[in-house]
């Protein structure tokens, strides 16, 4: 019988700390405004990537080539991928079967 209430007192202290009243939060003018987003530049630079020209694609190569562009995708594609809609927030990156990079651009 000790062992029930002393289970039964557990059970209600647990409870009773997920009950515990919240301080309000102000809705004045005085609360900060919320901070503003910054979205990446909708475009990219393919002639920052020159240096990766002849070099073979990884995955750490590719990030770096993103991010020297400005573009927010990267894609790698071979000469014989199929075309895709234009986004000018993105840097293709042609590529040899061998996976040596020929060339960059946006798009």
């Amino acid at each position: 019988m000790p062992v029930c209430r002393a289970l039964l007192l557990i059970s209600f202290v647990l409870l009773s700390g997920c009950q515990s009243p919240r301080e309000p939060r102000p809705l004045s003018s005085e609360a900060p405004p919320p901070p503003p987003f910054v979205d990446a530049p909708a475009h990219c630079t393919a002639a920052r990537a020159r240096f990766g020209l002849g070099k073979r694609i990884s995955a750490p190569l590719l990030e770096e080539l993103r991010m020297r562009t400005g573009a927010r995708r990267a894609r790698i594609v071979f000469a014989t991928d199929p075309e895709t809609p234009f986004d000018a927030a993105r840097l293709i990156v042609d590529i040899e079967p061998n996976g040596r990079i020929v060339g960059t651009r946006c798009g």
